[in-house]
């Protein structure tokens, strides 16, 4: 069988998603990986910024840089750890909590879409098929990785293959 027609299917719409989520973020006013980093913190609250950078696989600079944006934009606030005053713990705001909802509201929708046509029981099935495919393929070094960690791996493998 030549399954090349679905693998191809299957990451033209991964790259549309992608397209489609960035578009989303953009006029909401974030930048990429800010969302995430959101997230992480409305999950997290109280945690520092190193937890988040190890937690999304990010380096500290990059979520430094994204937490001065958040905290400009007026959805994150950074307070002292009381028992580590070199320390800061990271709290989303009225804000933020807004904004994370309205971001919800858009990607459910962007799945409703997606997803548009289809019976419940058919994307019951495209989860399966997708969680028995990603099955096929992990092995020990990559079953327990989060989407995250899956996508830097992935990204670094791609710089060591250009170098």
């Amino acid at each position: 069988m030549d399954y090349k027609y679905a693998v191809g299917a299957m990451h033209r719409l991964e790259l549309l998603r992608r397209i489609k989520a960035r578009e989303l973020m953009a006029s909401s006013g974030l930048h990429p990986g800010q969302p995430r980093l959101l997230q992480f913190i409305w999950d997290h609250p109280g945690c520092t910024q190193k937890e988040a950078a190890d937690d999304l696989d990010v380096s500290p600079a990059s979520a430094a840089a994204s937490l001065k944006r958040l905290e400009k934009a007026g959805y994150v606030l950074r307070r002292p750890d009381e028992q580590d005053a070199r320390r800061n713990r990271l709290f989303i705001t009225q804000e933020g909590m807004e904004q994370m909802k309205n971001n919800c509201l858009k990607f459910e929708q962007l799945d409703a879409d997606m997803f548009s046509g289809l019976a419940e029981e058919e994307v019951e099935a495209f989860r399966r098929a997708c969680e028995k495919m990603f099955d096929n393929l992990a092995d020990e070094t990559c079953r327990h990785l989060t989407v995250f960690k899956l996508a830097k791996r992935a990204r670094e493998e791609e710089e060591d293959l250009n170098k």
